[in-house]
């Protein structure tokens, strides 16, 4: 069943959501569904889609899925790594002397 392009007339978003809500509270399949109503289904799923993320809260919607994540401090700023010599990890500024013991 072919019609000519443009044959199909536009409808709004509130017309569509409507037919999506008649089509799913009713025992018919898209396929026939679509026929009758002279919609493609491919329009018809695009416009279920659209319906359905209409409907959810924003908390269920795609990318909402993240939570917060509370971060504990590491401790002062000494924990941090200050210099790493050859497999030698210094985490805070010592004095050459100390460095030369542990060359020899």
């Amino acid at each position: 069943m072919l019609e000519a392009k443009g044959s199909n007339p536009k409808r709004t978003a509130q017309e569509m959501f409507s037919l999506v809500q008649e089509q799913q509270s009713g025992e018919l399949p898209v396929k026939t569904f679509c026929e009758l109503k002279k919609i493609s289904e491919a329009i018809f799923y695009y416009w279920r889609k659209k319906y359905v993320n209409h409907s959810k809260p924003a908390s269920e919607l795609p990318g909402e899925k993240f939570s917060l994540l509370q971060l504990e401090d590491d401790g002062p700023n000494d924990a941090r790594l200050f210099a790493e010599y050859k497999g030698l990890k210094l985490y805070r500024e010592v004095p050459v002397s100390y460095l030369k013991e542990l060359m020899h």
